[in-house]
């Protein structure tokens, strides 16, 4: 539906009822003031007060009926800006009907047709009256009654006409057809430019040259051509001009009227291929006017959106391209996120260009787990059932490793290096121990439903914390070059050694690390013990608990 906001312009459809109005009235003065002048004479006096009577006649019919019809059909239009005017600012917008779109938008034919259609009418009329009301009916007398009302009709409907499309293409069009599709829309009737064009040329020249000619003939009524023959050749010479000037100006109009029309049509029929995307469609330049100015523009219209396509299919390559890569990075990423730590993850796309990877002095918690008994195991187990067997209790203990913010740093068949970093010193030691417990819970669990399948299975675990050099260790060779994300230090190989030195499922946690958790789980003093590869005797201490909520139920029912 149309939508307007402002009722000045639309409400110049008001005019059109006067119009219609005025110029039938015009027309019907030009056909009385006619009879007067070139009638009355022709007509016995005892019957030239018939005339005042068909004059009357014809001033009701041929003036007040195309009026009124046109009032009728545009009612529709009118009640619509009747609300439209009584539209306050602060209202809605009101919106057309489509009633009323489609009668604004077929007003001047309509109209015309009326126009016609009402002189018609008169001309049947006159037709049955005439016999019965003049006692005497000439040549002259029937071409006035029967055929100049019918050039009347055809000069007043082509008036109506073109005013009521400058009004509708001035004022209501503008507005009605914004949101009204006009191409393919049956209910609005096209009337193609070669047809307004040859109907004005005729009603410029062939109905008036015509009008001429009838007036000629109607003089040669009652004409001696042997009593007065200079007459009668004037007679027949604008007889001879005007047949010839209205024929000729009709040839003219269809010349004319066709040599606009074609090229019109070639632009809407390009257009319509442009408009279903074919980009190289082009007219020929057929006229150095407006028309061809129009054609050259939509030439070059044309061929910039050519190239606009072109260039826009071509980023759009570009775009799928690009899209297809990172398709495969997101893909090669989820990959390589199982093989890379998170904090290398979450330092790269910090900073891709330049990654904060660079070794620095770091305080950490390292915890080292190892599944004692490995090697019994390897005799006893198939090598697809001992690798089953680890990777089940590993994958056990990955989600309280990456709750409490832990990377796995290294694997080695039957241990994992976990390092802790996140939070202040005291936190991710409390991380780590609580891993620890979490992780000594769940192979307890673990080894419940599992004691028919194998032997029980002990982890130990040593815990470790303290000032260590945190980031990559880069490997340079002469085939390329191998990048390890990881911590070293004393710290590290205590953790380490700690894990090896621990029996039977232990967690042992260095003096700096039972420092830091004392006040909240329960600690055993082992003594000072000395470990391989470690100078000097260092004092250890054994978890035995803490005042930390675990439920039990949860390692004893957790995934397998």
């Amino acid at each position: 539906m149309s939508d307007f906001r402002d009722s000045d312009m639309p409400g110049r459809m008001w005019w059109l009822p006067p119009l219609v109005f005025l110029v039938n009235l015009g027309v019907v003065g030009l056909l009385i003031t006619y009879s007067i002048i070139g009638l009355k004479p022709l007509i016995p006096p005892h019957d030239q007060s018939q005339l005042v009577r068909f004059e009357l006649f014809t001033f009701v019919v041929a003036v007040l009926l195309p009026t009124a019809a046109t009032t009728v059909y545009l009612w529709p239009v009118f009640a619509w800006l009747r609300r439209l005017r009584a539209k306050r600012p602060e209202d809605e917008a009101i919106h057309a009907p489509p009633a009323a779109v489609v009668r604004a938008g077929n007003a001047p034919v309509n109209l015309a047709a009326f126009c016609l259609l009402t002189w018609v009418l008169v001309d049947i009329l006159l037709f049955f009256r005439v016999w019965t009301i003049f006692s005497q009916i000439t040549i002259g007398m029937g071409m006035h009654f029967f055929i100049l009302p019918l050039l009347a009709g055809l000069i007043a409907a082509a008036s109506v006409y073109f005013l009521a499309e400058y009004i509708c293409r001035t004022y209501a069009w503008p507005a009605l057809f914004v949101n009204t599709p006009i191409e393919g829309n049956p209910q609005l009737w096209k009337v193609r430019v070669v047809h307004r064009l040859f109907l004005q040329m005729i009603a410029i020249c062939f109905l008036p040259l015509s009008a001429v000619t009838f007036t000629a003939l109607i003089r040669m009524d009652r004409l001696d051509a042997a009593a007065d023959p200079i007459l009668f050749r004037v007679i027949m010479v604008i007889i001879l001009i005007g047949v010839s000037a209205a024929l000729g100006g009709a040839w003219l109009a269809w010349l004319v009227a066709h040599s606009m029309d074609r090229p019109l049509r070639r632009l809407e029929g390009a257009m319509t291929r442009l408009r279903g995307g074919n980009f190289s469609v082009r007219v020929p330049v057929t006229s150095t006017d407006e028309i061809g100015a129009v054609e050259e523009g939509f030439n070059l219209m044309a061929l910039r959106l050519a190239e606009s396509h072109e260039s826009l299919e071509a980023r759009n390559r570009e775009l799928a391209e690009a899209l297809e890569r990172v398709s495969l990075l997101e893909r090669v990423k989820r990959g390589l996120d199982r093989f890379v730590p998170a904090t290398v993850r979450r330092l790269i796309e910090e900073n891709p260009d330049a990654p904060g990877l660079h070794k620095a002095a770091k305080d950490v918690t390292v915890l080292f787990l190892d599944i004692e008994g490995y090697t019994r195991l390897s005799e006893e187990l198939p090598r697809e059932k001992l690798n089953e067997l680890i990777e089940h209790h590993f994958s056990l203990y990955l989600s309280d490793i990456q709750a409490a913010e832990g990377d796995i740093n290294e694997t080695a068949g039957d241990g994992l290096m976990i390092l802790f970093q996140q939070g202040n010193p005291d936190e991710h030691a409390l991380s780590a121990v609580r891993t620890a417990l979490a992780i000594s819970m769940k192979t307890t669990a673990a080894n419940s439903r599992a004691r028919e399948v194998h032997a029980p299975i002990s982890v130990n675990i040593g815990i470790c914390s303290g000032v260590c050099h945190v980031g990559s260790t880069q490997l340079k060779g002469l085939t390329g070059e191998r990048w390890t994300f990881t911590a070293t230090g004393p710290v590290t190989n205590l953790a380490a050694r700690l894990g090896d030195h621990a029996r039977s499922g232990q967690v042992l946690l260095s003096q700096e690390t039972a420092q830091r958790v004392k006040a909240r789980f329960s600690l055993k003093k082992v003594g000072r013990v000395s470990l391989k590869n470690v100078s000097e005797p260092v004092d250890v201490w054994e978890l035995e608990g803490g005042d930390e909520v675990f439920d039990e139920e949860d390692f004893l029912t957790g995934s397998d």
